[in-house]
């Protein structure tokens, strides 16, 4: 049983102590008595004691001690430097207690402290509860200040508040009374500061002083604060000008400024510095200067800023009126603007030219503009996010985000709208369509579109709400709809791709959400089967936010390709046989060593396989603008016991920067000589191949420029067409374009 005992002992039992003098000195020695390391704390309190924090009339040495082994001694020092109790003179016990944490005990011991009179002068304290005040102009606050008697006898104190205009005050600036010994009493002074002119916003500190007849003063400090009030009037002593101001039948093409005249008055406790900018619906036509550039503006001043605004006349026309606003910039916008903080103002900018000679001008124009105007081209209304060529190389079909398909003839090196037209009403997605090519109208925005292989006759559509949509095409009735009814979260999961095998038996199609589904068929004449089998990409990756962007099959149809976010693809081997999908057939091959930029926002955008071919050549393309290309048959498989998908490791036989911003889209031809891409530059670009797949220097090592757009070019398509290379695209300038090659 452990003993845990705290001996401890006083150097003396009578203590005497003079406020004016040396501190008091008295030691207390404690002893660890116990079988265990323990540290000790004291505390002193007086009969008769009012606790106050702030009040200190001790001092320990040290404050806590070290714990110390069985057996050790602890001496502490304790410095009486004031009056535990003020005014007090006599004796009065002490009473000091020990304890230590870690024996759970303490001990009491008892000392007499002798307080003898004190022949120095009065020792006064002066406190503020509060230091900050604030304050409008002509309100009033009260600033209360305590004074306490710390001596041990009766003085007069006089208080004097300081530093602010004595105007301020609502009564005197001093109190005067009498303290007994520790004894406290509290005045109030209020403070009014004078009108919103007399009163300048600021902090403007003071001091409270405290004099006794006979002793030390003492003095606290505080700040008041003059909160800002009031408003700057803004102007103007006309809104409407003319340029030029002087009419006249010659032309006149030197007048280009007109002159507006600014009024600010100050009724605000804040000086201030004034800029004026322009604003307003054609502010973009003008040029302006103010003179002075900044104006200043004291308490209860106006003053005068000149706005001076130029533009270019027409020189045709009948004039223009010229909607502005002159908007004001307080320097300190503590209150806000100015009232009002706009002025609006008209600018009326006549032609140069007279009337006479422009109607000479437009009868020229006019007979320009008939030879001008041509038919509209038929063309999508949003962004073209699909195209793609039919098996038998006659047709187009195209998708959009304006919620149509339109169909697509090829005569010679043209593109024309098919000769069919839509037999509802052509709205879509909100906007009327031109029926002439509209093959189709759908539920939502089309992100994807493929014709079916062998059959030529139907296209897959993949739509932003989720839908697969199965259209006959050149009639575009709807012959099916899938959506995989046993996911809740279905509905609305994007259908970024979609792929078919060369059977057109098996569906693949990837998705937002990170799965990819693969739906099935016994033959061409049925249709696909409902329930489809589902990867989830995301939860079997265990990264949150991959999306499907892109989906390719390989040559043999037996390796699918899977690529999006986060700069990687994966690789499945599968077989249409498994009636549940293995993720042992997964693989995953990351660009981290190629490219460290592998975030949320960084994509691989396109796949494209090498046709025909037994090695397995893909090409990528991601939002760095580079341009991969992998032998997929020499893919090493990686060791990674931690996770369900095995991470690749596939040989690039190139890499090479095609643009500064993201490749969206490629496509080989036939022989794997020729790739095209194409991106957010607006450029479809052509790159030679050598027979081992690389880069061909020698032929265009920076590509050749097929077609350049302002806007970006999001999908492209290749075919080889009565010995030419067709390319069809479409992209955000919302036309699909077709461009012939020779082939080289």
């Amino acid at each position: 049983m452990q003993n845990n005992v705290i001996n401890a002992s006083l150097s003396t039992q009578n203590l005497t102590f003079r406020p004016s003098g040396t501190p008091a000195l008295f030691e207390v020695i404690v002893n660890n008595d116990s079988d265990r390391f323990a540290n000790f704390q004291i505390e002193i309190t007086a009969a008769g004691e009012t606790r106050n924090p702030e009040y200190r009339w001790y001092k320990l040495e040290p404050e806590v001690a070290a714990a110390k082994p069985p057996g050790s001694s602890t001496t502490f020092q304790v410095f009486v430097f004031n009056t535990p109790i003020p005014g007090f003179v006599g004796t009065v016990n002490l009473t000091v207690k020990i304890f230590s944490p870690q024996l759970g005990q303490e001990r009491r011991l008892l000392l007499r402290l002798k307080i003898e009179a004190d022949t120095q002068p009065a020792l006064l304290s002066v406190e503020l509860p509060v230091r900050e005040f604030q304050v409008y102009p002509r309100n009033t606050v009260d600033i209360p200040v305590r004074v306490r008697n710390l001596g041990q006898q009766t003085v007069n104190v006089t208080l004097r508040f300081t530093g602010v205009d004595s105007a301020w005050l609502v009564s005197s600036a001093e109190r005067r009374f009498s303290l007994d010994p520790g004894g406290q009493t509290e005045a109030i002074f209020q403070c009014q500061p004078l009108s919103v002119i007399q009163a300048p916003s600021d902090i403007y500190p003071f001091i409270i002083e405290a004099i006794a007849s006979s002793g030390y003063p003492a003095s606290t400090e505080g700040n008041l604060e003059v909160l800002p009030v009031g408003f700057v009037e803004f102007t103007t002593t006309q809104n409407s000008q003319i340029i030029p101001q002087k009419r006249s039948w010659l032309p006149n093409w030197k007048a280009d400024t007109a002159s507006f005249e600014l009024l600010f008055r100050n009724a605000s406790n804040l000086v201030q510095e004034i800029n004026v900018k322009l604003q307003g619906r054609d502010w973009r036509r003008c040029t302006f200067k103010t003179v002075p550039t900044t104006a200043n503006l004291n308490l209860g001043e106006t003053t005068k800023l000149i706005l001076d605004i130029k533009t270019k006349r027409p020189w045709l026309g009948i004039g223009k009126t010229l909607f502005l606003e002159a908007k004001s910039e307080l320097s300190d916008q503590r209150l806000g603007s100015t009232d009002p903080a706009t002025q609006n103002l008209e600018l009326k900018v006549l032609p140069i030219l007279p009337l006479w000679l422009q109607l000479v001008i437009l009868i020229l124009i006019l007979a320009l503009l008939a030879l001008l105007l041509r038919p509209e081209p038929i063309m999508h209304t949003r962004s073209v996010n699909s195209v793609g060529f039919s098996g038998t190389s006659l047709s187009v079909v195209s998708g959009s985000d304006d919620c149509t398909l339109r169909l697509w003839n090829i005569n010679g090196d043209r593109l024309e709208p098919a000769s069919i037209t839509y037999d509802g009403q052509p709205v879509a997605c909100g906007r009327q369509h031109k029926p002439q090519g509209l093959l189709a109208i759908t539920d939502d925005a089309v992100e994807v579109a493929r014709f079916i292989p062998l059959e030529n006759d139907r296209v897959a559509v993949g739509l932003d709400n989720g839908v697969i949509e199965l259209r006959d095409v050149p009639t575009g009735r709807k012959r099916n709809e899938l959506q995989d009814q046993q996911d809740p979260k279905a509905k609305g999961d994007r259908v970024f791709d979609l792929v078919f095998t060369k059977n057109s038996l098996d569906l693949f199609s990837g998705y937002g959400s990170g799965k990819v589904r693969l739906w099935s068929r016994p033959s061409t004449n049925d249709d696909f089967q409902p329930e489809p089998k589902v990867i989830d990409l995301q939860t079997q990756q265990q990264l949150s936010g991959f999306q499907v962007r892109a989906l390719t099959l390989s040559p043999d149809d037996r390796i699918l390709v899977m690529a999006g976010n986060f700069k990687r693809f994966l690789l499945w081997q599968w077989n249409q046989s498994q009636i549940k999908i293995q993720i042992k057939g997964l693989a995953v091959q990351k660009l981290e060593k190629l490219d460290p930029r592998t975030g949320r926002e960084d994509y691989i955008w396109g796949l494209a396989f090498v046709p025909n071919s037994s090695e397995k050549i893909l090409a990528t393309s991601d939002s760095a603008g580079y341009i991969t290309i992998w032998n997929l048959n020499r893919c090493q498989t990686l060791p990674n016991p931690q996770n369900q998908i095995a991470e690749l490791n596939c040989p690039t036989l190139d890499r090479w920067s095609a643009s500064k911003m993201s490749v969206r889209s490629l496509a080989f031809n036939e022989d794997g000589r020729l790739l095209v891409s194409s991106g957010d530059d607006g450029r479809v670009m052509m790159w030679y191949l050598t027979p081992e797949h690389k880069l061909d220097k020698i032929k265009a090592a920076t590509g050749e420029i097929i077609y350049q757009s302002t806007k970006k070019i999001n999908t492209i398509d290749l075919k080889t067409i009565n010995q030419r290379n067709a390319i069809v695209s479409g992209g955000e300038d919302f036309r699909v374009k077709l461009d012939s090659q020779p082939i080289k």
